[in-house]
């Protein structure tokens, strides 16, 4: 098996900081003599910089033989002779060790940063890119509208009016991505009918499937379901997903809208014949990075973070969501469970009977 290159790099800078050592260490035995692995220390943090604990533990188990080898007396033989030369490997390895560690620290933290700040260079890209697409539409329709045909400006305003409120649910989700992030969302809690808030979602969305030429099916929900809940965020889930469904399916699909009650929990199944996710994916597809690096890989697939913005509004409702798929191509299916609404929440010391901040 190939190791990497830049495992093999690390190595062979560990090995010729030891071997570095070694010779400043020969050189110096006829005056300092005996045992001092102080010499070593340096090989061990060039390779613990590098590569974090495991090049640094290496590095050092071998700078030990090495040193025990070379220039413990008699020379030439492998033995501890004396406690205090296990003393001295034991706090030399150790503090290699932690050396590793700090390092590993560091250098996990320095990834992350870089990850950030990728993921906003990459976000901000796509802001530009969604953001420009709708603007150059109403731009040029502007101004076909003042050279052209006045008998064809209701259409005119029809296709201005839908790329308005494109830059207005953009403008929407990143305000509520902003709040979430400080702390400063707040829920609104009542009791609200299930088949409200669907017929509500689906009045929202339905034209925004049409235009795709989506066949939408949809299961109505029990006229007695009722949740505990913000009617207006629970809309925004069911009208997100109904959003993502139609944006990552070809033109022409199938779009599947089902709600039933399952085990105390109102469950609404969102089902498409598109695309679908990648197995290795379904576990972060709900994170804002990963919808990122998806969202670059199709023109007009929006921002990215319509789905990690569902994650939170059900968090917060006390529920669930996944994603189910079988792979490329075939597919994929999002179901959120809400806990169904059974007795008010009593309302905490401070806080309205009507609503709660989360």
């Amino acid at each position: 098996m190939k190791l990497p290159r830049r495992i093999v790099v690390i190595y062979c800078a560990a090995l010729l900081g030891v071997g570095i050592a070694s010779a400043i260490r020969y050189a110096l035995y006829p005056v300092l003599g005996g045992e001092h692995m102080m010499f070593y220390f340096l090989a061990v943090s060039v390779a613990a910089w590098a590569g974090g604990v495991r090049p640094a533990i290496v590095t050092a188990l071998f700078s030990s033989v090495l040193a025990n080898y070379l220039f413990s007396e008699p020379r030439g033989h492998l033995e501890i002779r004396s406690t205090e030369q296990l003393l001295s490997l034991i706090i030399f390895n150790s503090v290699s060790l932690l050396i590793g560690l700090l390092c590993e620290i560091s250098l996990k933290s320095m990834a992350r940063a870089r990850a950030a700040e990728q993921q906003k260079d990459d976000f901000l890209a796509i802001l530009a890119h969604e953001l420009r697409n709708p603007l150059a539409i109403i731009h040029y329709t502007n101004l076909a509208e003042q050279r052209g045909d006045k008998s064809a400006s209701h259409g005119r305003s029809e296709v201005i009016d839908r790329q308005v409120q494109h830059l207005d649910q953009m403008i929407d989700d990143l305000a509520d991505i902003a709040r979430v992030s400080r702390g400063k969302f707040q829920l609104e809690f009542e009791p609200v009918r299930v088949a409200e808030i669907v017929d509500d979602a689906l009045q929202t969305v339905r034209r925004y499937i049409q235009e795709r030429d989506h066949e939408l099916i949809v299961e109505q929900a029990p006229e007695n379901m009722t949740l505990w809940c913000d009617q207006l965020r629970v809309k925004q889930v069911i009208t997100n997903l109904l959003r993502n469904a139609a944006r990552y399916t070809p033109r022409g699909g199938r779009i599947e809208f089902r709600t039933n009650s399952e085990d105390g929990s109102a469950v609404f199944r969102v089902r498409d014949n598109g695309q679908g996710i990648p197995n290795e994916m379904l576990s972060r597809i709900f994170d804002l990075h990963t919808q990122v690096e998806r969202s670059l890989e199709q023109t007009g697939s929006g921002l990215g973070i319509g789905l990690a913005l569902v994650r939170t509004l059900v968090e917060l409702h006390g529920g669930t969501v996944a994603a189910i798929s079988g792979g490329p191509g075939r597919g994929s299916e999002f179901v959120v469970r809400l806990p169904l609404y059974k007795e008010p929440i009593s309302a905490k010391s401070g806080d309205e009977e009507s609503g709660a901040v989360i």
